[in-house]
């Protein structure tokens, strides 16, 4: 309002609830200032106009850097004129220019044609002064970063680069809770709500501004891997320390960590009541100072800076109530991280000769190349957005740019034609295409789009592609590992095997290197926990019942509370495990949801021939082909004429043709079946998707399993024999090193081994994507 001299507000403008309130506010404000003779910055140029004349000003005056004058500057101006003042509207002088258009195939090839451009021009003169002006510099920040690091200074991926070496810049900060220093503050603070997410957990654990971020970083680390593959989302301190009692040993034990964590919790209760916002800046800095923040390791001259913009914006914080009413701790932590939020923060760095920037002061800075991207005709002119709590009438009236399309047009205009005479050659850019979104130029470029004049960028390419290429590479295939040597005992699981067949390179990895990725913490139970549990109960039920007459024996009452009862217990079992899930509310629908699984799958196993259940759960080591195999059978039933049927229990999708190929998905029951110690009749899925119970397997003759029906085409011997067959060969493959990295169709779609094996780097790029979509074999 003061910068296009509206009036706060005439009588006759019908105000919404917003401007009203504003109104209210600006009118108290304004009678402050009057009552302590106070001058804000916002009325600092009317002052100078009205006190001009008792102000001396021998010297000219120069405007610089002002993409449109406001009435307010305009104002300034003319009154310094007519006070005899020399004033200087610094214009660009018009010299002969080159004005040319990329049009670029996507925004990330738009991006680092600007970032070669720059390098091709700084390479012919490292004294010039180059420009990237983008509108949208906040939205892709991250990305310009990225893309002119890997051009410009490529060697920061591995040393960073000191300021005084650095080539470029971005005048553009970002919310000092970006900042990593910053968010480990933050992140300590809000230890005091006493419950933690892993998430957080996990970033605590890796941050080096924390005391002993360098001594323990080994065991942090697999401590943190400790956490996320118990599967906790969220816990409380207290639960965590029995954690880290159960898990720790003289590898994984974090003691410091743990201890800091102690120390925190004793002086946060003993200060956990209302205090003022002064009172709880000096908590937040003694309890920083506990944790040994910011850190053992010597500050560069960016985290130096990054501390004092701390300092600073807690002092604001401490500054924001001056009655010192007292308030709790969450509303004191929720104001400090909205401030901090709200904090723009740019560290000083010494001036480059590549300057990335956005629009706002741009149209006043002298080049002597620019490049201005996103000149598309959805981003350039730019939305108009009103300020809401301005009655749209008089922003229109007074002439604010942001009021309506056309004045934002006019805006525009005049901030491009100031553009274009900020340099002598300028590039003009747009890309055609984003995301599945064809796009055009905007309208204000269209004339020189029209004439042609299009540049050409020397492409460079990324650092790793310029070492590959300057050096003369032998290329051979490397697809097998070292063999097992003969007599070596491997071991394993039914695992192993269904690895070796999906990927070869996958077996190798996981069961000879033993790597695995860091598991994924998520809100309540995952599937395989919820699996587990599935398992569990009926391992408790099976060995209460002991068979299937006794089942059919029992009243409905009696099986009713015979799976109340086992459920319930299953539950406790698996609530000492995750006691941070089983809440109150969470158990009982878990409850309510296996006694209904357990219900509904006893109405199948009543329909079935007699049978015992032998074994439930039942961990057994067989030796197969010099492969020590450590197996568990979900559960082993025993048929009135002494055969046996093993039963797999799967809460997921599940297909009998898992194991019919040369190379099955998943051969576990087939490895039961061929390592049994007793004649097996039949071997079967037991589907416990709820609206899928069901059996799906195979067995000797019809009748065994419902639902379950012998092989038409070849006898049981005969499919034992070929089990027998693949088996050995997925087998000796194994104990002989085959490592390809040949995944079978959807192998890779749940893998998390991607980033070892590197399929995407392979030859047949497109054939190793579809494998991943799923679409084709590898």
């Amino acid at each position: 309002c003061q910068q296009w001299a509206i009036p706060i507000f005439p009588d006759d403008v019908f105000l919404s609830e917003d401007a009203l309130a504003f109104k209210s506010w600006a009118n108290a404000y304004a009678q402050l200032k009057r009552e302590n003779q106070w001058l804000d910055e916002a009325s600092l140029a009317d002052y100078l106009v009205e006190h001009i004349k008792s102000i001396n000003i021998s010297a000219p005056v120069q405007f610089q850097g002002f993409d449109v004058l406001t009435k307010q500057q305009q104002k300034l101006i003319d009154a310094l004129a007519e006070h005899g003042v020399d004033v200087e509207l610094a214009q660009a002088v018009s010299n002969k220019q080159t004005i040319s258009v990329y049009a670029a195939a996507d925004k990330q090839d738009e991006i680092r044609a600007a970032a070669c451009w720059a390098r091709d021009k700084l390479s012919q003169n490292t004294n010039a002064r180059i420009g990237i002006i983008t509108p949208r510099l906040k939205n892709n920040r991250t990305q310009i970063i990225r893309a002119f690091a890997s051009v410009l200074t490529p060697n920061s991926v591995l040393t960073p680069v000191s300021p005084s070496n650095q080539v470029w810049s971005v005048a553009l900060g970002k919310a000092l809770l970006d900042y990593p220093m910053i968010d480990t503050a933050l992140a300590l603070l809000a230890l005091g709500q006493r419950r933690v997410s892993t998430e957080k957990l996990t970033r605590l654990l890796h941050s080096r501004f924390i005391k002993g971020g360098q001594e323990e970083i080994s065991r942090r680390a697999l401590f943190d891997a400790a956490l996320r593959q118990s599967g906790i989302d969220e816990l409380s301190l207290k639960s965590l320390y029995r954690f880290a009692e159960q898990v720790c040993d003289e590898d994984i034990g974090c003691e410091q960590f743990i201890q800091l964590l102690k120390d925190f919790e004793i002086s946060f209760l003993s200060r956990a009541r209302k205090h003022s916002l002064r009172q709880w800046a000096i908590h937040f800095s003694e309890w920083l100072t506990l944790f040994g923040w910011p850190g053992e390791h010597g500050l560069n001259s960016v985290e130096h800076q990054t501390l004092l913009a701390w300092q600073s914006c807690l002092n604001d914080f401490g500054q924001l109530d001056p009655s010192g009413r007292g308030v709790s701790y969450p509303v004191a932590l929720s104001q400090l991280r909205r401030l901090v939020s709200d904090s723009q923060f740019q560290p000083e760095t010494p001036e480059t000769p590549v300057q990335i920037a956005g629009l706002d002061g741009s149209a006043g800075m002298q080049f002597d190349h620019l490049w201005i991207l996103d000149m598309q005709d959805d981003y350039w002119p730019e939305q108009s957005v009103p300020n809401a709590f301005v009655p749209n009438r008089l922003q229109q009236h007074y002439g604010v740019p942001e009021a309506s399309a056309e004045s934002r047009l006019q805006w525009a205009r005049k901030v491009t034609d100031k553009l274009l005479h900020s340099s002598v050659d300028i590039v003009l850019s747009f890309a055609r295409q984003e995301g599945d979104r064809e796009c055009r130029p905007s309208p204000l470029i269209g004339d020189w789009v029209e004439a042609g004049n299009r540049v050409e960028i020397n492409s460079i390419h990324s650092p790793a592609a310029r070492i590959f290429e300057s050096g003369k590479m032998e290329q051979f295939t490397d697809t097998d590992a070292p063999p097992i040597a003969a007599g070596k005992v491997a071991s394993g699981g039914s695992a192993l095997f269904r690895d070796q067949s999906l990927c070869p390179f996958r077996a190798f990895a996981r069961h000879r290197l033993h790597a695995t990725s860091l598991a994924l913490t998520d809100i309540g139970l995952s599937a395989a926990d919820r699996g587990n549990l599935t398992h569990r109960a009926l391992q408790y039920l099976w060995q209460r019942l002991g068979d299937q007459e006794r089942l059919l024996y029992l009243s409905d009452n009696e099986r009713n509370k015979l799976i109340q009862s086992v459920v319930n217990e299953a539950i406790k079992q698996h609530a000492l495990q995750q006691p941070e899930i089983f809440t109150e509310r969470f158990t009982l629908l878990e409850q309510r949801r296996l006694e209904q699984l357990l219900q509904q799958w006893l109405f199948i196993e009543r329909e079935r021939s007699p049978f015992k259940v032998i074994a439930t759960e039942d961990w057994q080591t067989v030796r197969f082909h010099d492969l020590e195999l450590h197996l568990r059978i979900d559960r082993v039933d025993e048929l009135a004429d002494g055969r046996c049927v093993i039963i797999d229990y799967k809460t997921g999708q599940v297909r009998k043709s898992d194991w019919e190929s040369d190379n099955p998905n998943d051969p576990q029951l087939p490895l039961y079946a061929v390592t049994a110690d007793r004649q097996v009749a039949a071997v079967a899925f037991a589907s416990l998707k709820p609206g899928e119970l069901k059996y799906l397997g195979q067995a000797e003759a019809d009748g065994i399993l419902p639902g379950v029906r012998a092989d038409e085409d070849r006898d049981w011997t005969e499919r034992l024999a070929e089990w027998q067959q693949v088996l050995t060969r997925l087998a000796s493959d194994f104990r002989a090193g085959k490592a390809t990295v040949e995944p079978l169709l959807t192998a890779c779609r749940y893998c998390d081994l991607q980033p070892l094996c590197r399929i995407y780097e392979r030859a047949e790029t497109l054939d190793a994507e579809s494998v991943l979509e799923g679409d084709s074999g590898g």
